[in-house]
């Protein structure tokens, strides 16, 4: 009898457009012109990238390293590769000047 590979977890069938997204813990929003503003999973951050950066953009660097690490949480499904993903959108995000910072609840109102 086979063993199941370790390496690769099976995926679970998904609605008919493919499997479920991979989730991110903590939804990122934003504040730029012509794309969506929040990203809440994994799927949706390859779309932004694909779909809504000018390709200008898209051929830097930190847009192209965030691209690779999406694929990779998309096809692992592991924790450490999606928060690795989250990071880097994140980083590239904050370099354009286009994360949303949202304050938290708790913290005093200036006036």
């Amino acid at each position: 009898m086979a063993r199941a590979s370790r390496s690769r977890p099976a995926e679970a069938p998904g609605p008919v457009g493919g499997p479920d997204p991979v989730e991110f813990p903590t939804a990122l929003r934003i504040r730029a012109p012509g794309c969506r503003p929040i990203v809440r999973n994994v799927r949706e951050g390859l779309d932004l990238i694909d779909n809504e950066l000018p390709a200008e953009l898209r051929r830097l660097s930190r847009w192209t390293f965030a691209r690779a690490l999406l694929e990779q949480a998309l096809r692992t499904s592991r924790k450490r590769d999606v928060t690795a993903a989250l990071r880097q959108l994140r980083q590239a995000l904050s370099n354009e000047g286009w994360l949303a910072e949202e304050r938290p609840a708790s913290a005093p109102k200036r006036g």
